[in-house]
């Protein structure tokens, strides 16, 4: 698509989600998730500048902006192309911004990636006529065909309309090899506005790798990015942290990955690079409970990690047999213990909410919260992302219906169980975060953590009256 040389970036202001299509959470309400720059447009940027466009990126809902705000933008800065990145709990509303952009210049191509395309392209298209191209998997290489290639009907991984009719394109298979991806365009982002919820100071996301051989029941990572493993080389990673500590004075990152610590050698090569540069950096990341040791984690915490989130779903094993989770509770107690003898924070994520779960199993799994001590905790509720195991076993039972799926997420329940109204979800899962979060013994230990660090303390003393108020 040569002729259309501007293009218009957008999160669009219809909430604030983590949109890297796996993660799909609203940052309001989670405990300890901070907003993430937008990554995916910084990447879809990144290509089409490489191939001759002027590009500008918006993140609406991070920068309290409005939809009056972003019809502005479209008459300012007059692009032959917008581009927007959804969620599932927000696509209708996402859409909407397509339908703003043809109002005001009925020629612009209007283009869409999410998750959501995977499953329901055609549904979606049908009912969003201002919705021009739909990205189904990974966007960058889509968007360079749609930079360069004039005919639709030779791009590979989209769905488009022609004539009328939706042309659903064959699937277009994962990238191989992460190193041929560019730089993300963060010259376009305002940095500024994405900060630790501890500290305050700048961070960023580094793409790390991609693909997951696990398949947990409510996780779309294998339609997202597949089952095997892709990783960028630790050089790659680590002349991107150093361009962003030199260029951007950013010294926090978040090292995005579908399963991070899976190979061992590659995070301590990774480790190794950070220290040999001597970046001195502070970073966090994701792992599984089953995929530590003693040797990772020594190299992890020399080169700066501070923090390891967790996915420990559940406290009872039946549930994390039935979920497909691949993992135990001693795996749990292990990762645990093994993160606090390096000095490694935790960051424990449960889910509850599930079809078979009564108010026995959710007990459990707020007790186990409690027992494990980790450092911080979220509780999700089971929501039915389309293409999961999850979705098909909630709608085959009559769990929710179709059209609730825009009314929830993750903190807003939309699936019944056999034993608890989503009422009574949304209730469990406040107890859950209030008896972990207000216990005196942990409430002491972060207030001592915390001396001669006044600005983690305030943070940590905000957050804990937003928790408090919380519904």
């Amino acid at each position: 698509m040569a002729l259309f040389k501007k293009a218009l970036l957008i999160y669009p202001p219809s909430g604030l989600y983590m949109r890297d299509d796996r993660c799909q959470a609203p940052v309001v309400g989670m405990t300890a998730q901070p907003a993430r720059p937008p990554l995916d447009l910084a990447y879809m940027a990144s290509v089409l500048e490489g191939s001759g466009f002027t590009c500008k990126i918006s993140d609406y809902p991070q920068e309290r902006r409005s939809w009056q705000d972003l019809a502005n933008d479209l008459k300012d800065f007059r692009p032959g192309m917008l581009v927007l990145s959804t969620v599932t709990p927000t696509v209708q509303r996402d859409l909407f911004a397509c339908k703003v952009a043809k109002e005001i210049d009925p020629a612009i191509l209007t283009v869409a990636k999410g998750a959501y395309f995977l499953d329901r392209d055609r549904e979606i298209m049908e009912q969003f006529r201002s919705l021009d191209v739909a990205i189904r998997g990974e966007c960058e290489s889509a968007m360079h065909d749609l930079a360069t290639q004039k005919d639709l009907s030779k791009i590979s991984g989209i769905t488009y309309r022609n004539n009328g009719s939706v042309i659903h394109n064959p699937d277009r298979p994962f990238l191989e090899d992460l190193n041929s991806l560019p730089r993300p365009a963060r010259h376009l982002l305002n940095n500024s506005l994405y900060r630790c919820p501890d500290t305050k100071e700048p961070i960023t996301v580094i793409e790390t790798a991609r693909g997951c051989p696990y398949a947990c029941i409510f996780c779309p990572v294998k339609q997202v990015n597949g089952d095997k493993v892709r990783t960028r080389s630790p050089a790659r990673i680590a002349d991107e942290i150093e361009e962003c500590v030199k260029r951007h004075k950013i010294r926090n990152f978040f090292f995005r990955a579908d399963t991070f610590t899976l190979d061992k050698q590659w995070v301590i090569g990774l480790c190794r690079e950070i220290v040999r540069r001597n970046l001195k950096v502070r970073w966090g990341t994701n792992s599984r409970v089953d995929s530590i040791d003693e040797e990772m984690l020594a190299w992890m915490k020399k080169s700066g990690c501070w923090i390891l989130g967790f996915g420990i779903e559940s406290g009872d094993q039946d549930t994390l047999n039935k979920i497909n989770k691949q993992a135990t509770l001693e795996d749990a107690r292990r990762a645990v213990r093994l993160c606090r003898r390096h000095r490694i924070k935790t960051y424990l994520l449960f889910i509850i909410g599930f079809p078979w779960e009564d108010k026995a199993r959710v007990h459990k799994t707020i007790a186990f919260s409690k027992e494990l001590k980790g450092d911080f905790v979220d509780f999700n509720i089971a929501y039915p992302l389309p293409g999961t195991a999850f979705y098909e076993m909630a709608k085959t039972l009559g769990l929710f219906r179709e059209e609730e799926m825009a009314s929830g997420n993750y903190i807003k329940p939309i699936v019944r169980t056999g034993y608890h109204t989503t009422e009574e979800l949304s209730r469990l899962r406040r107890k859950a975060i209030l008896s972990f979060y207000c216990r005196p013994a942990y409430v002491m230990q972060r207030l001592l953590e915390n001396i001669g660090r006044p600005r983690s303390l305030i943070s940590y003393i905000e957050k804990g009256f937003r928790l408090l108020g919380a519904g």
